[in-house]
């Protein structure tokens, strides 16, 4: 029987940052999200799905940017297309997970769509793979969430993971107690990594506030700085977090780079009491991210990975 050839395609383009995955990438792309899950779900956690279309009215102005929006035929009311799976989570705990016990340990996995991507390569359609417990404000569910992050990102074969802290809380309650005069502009500063304002506005404290606002993997030796200069006890209280969460990382996953910025920045601003990126090879975006949030006035700390991310690190 002659074989036969398929026919010479028209140019049908998609709309920027949106994709196909075909054969060997869509089943390896397939695979690590049942691997993730498998990791979640053997630990106690239940998986969720969530619709990927709401109506517009189940969230606020500020959660509903950076979205597509349609109108729905049948009822007339406004549409978005969620960009953010941990916004649903929100609506289930004040509806069908309300007389839950707490704490609710949760994952789940599923599209979202961004209108824009600030990104080099534009993602604006991406896969999230999270894992969330709900209803605990016990430190030792930030090591639980950190501790399955890794493990799952270790099963799908992740390399050379550089997982990067921050404390959140940790700038209002520096500047609070050096009592700075520009504290407004100052803040602003350090969230930008702006190290020329930071010594211009800071004086005699820029030297050591530029050297927390950036980057540091030797975190004993910039905390025996940071505490011989300033012996405020809620400073000393912060920089003892970061200490437990580098002892944590080295008896558990010795083979993970630790990475300390301990100001954070601007994104960072969703989360409080700890953030954290993780960081896959040379891939200079973060394939997973989490940290410590409010949601209905509920303590929660979740992770994502963003399984569009971890796929091109295989690529490179």
């Amino acid at each position: 029987m002659k074989s036969q050839t398929l026919p010479k395609p028209s140019p049908q383009l998609l709309p920027v940052g949106f994709y196909d995955l075909l054969f060997e990438e869509a089943q390896k792309n397939h695979q690590n999200i049942n691997a993730a899950l498998d990791v979640f779900m053997q630990a106690g956690y239940g998986l969720i799905k969530t619709p990927l279309v709401e109506f517009e009215e189940n969230f606020s102005n500020q959660e509903s940017q950076n979205s597509f929006r349609a109108t729905d035929v049948i009822s007339g009311k406004s549409l978005v297309f969620r960009n953010d799976i941990t916004l649903q989570i929100s609506r289930l705990l004040s509806t069908q997970l309300k007389a839950k016990t707490l704490p609710l340990k949760l994952c789940y996995v599923g599209d979202v769509l961004c209108a824009k991507s600030e990104e080099l390569y534009a993602d604006r359609q991406q896969t999230q793979v999270g894992v969330e417990i709900i209803g605990c404000d016990f430190e030792k569910s930030n090591f639980e969430i950190i501790g399955i992050l890794l493990s799952a990102l270790q099963k799908i074969e992740a390399k050379n993971l550089l997982i990067e802290f921050s404390l959140p809380d940790f700038l209002e309650i520096f500047l609070d107690e050096i009592k700075s005069e520009k504290k407004t502009e100052l803040r602003e500063a350090v969230m930008k990594k702006d190290i020329s304002a930071i010594k211009e506005l800071a004086g005699s404290d820029g030297e050591i506030i530029s050297k927390i606002a950036l980057l540091n993997d030797d975190l004993e030796s910039l905390i025996k700085e940071i505490s011989v200069r300033f012996k405020s006890e809620k400073i000393s209280q912060e920089l003892a977090k970061a200490q437990k969460i580098a002892e944590f990382l080295k008896e558990n996953f010795a083979g993970v780079k630790i990475g300390f910025d301990l100001f954070g920045d601007d994104k960072t601003s969703y989360h409080h009491e700890i953030s954290f990126d993780v960081f896959c090879g040379d891939f200079s975006y973060a394939v997973a991210r989490g940290g410590r949030y409010k949601i209905n006035d509920l303590s929660a700390v979740g992770a994502s990975i963003y399984m569009n991310r971890l796929r091109k690190t295989y690529q490179n």
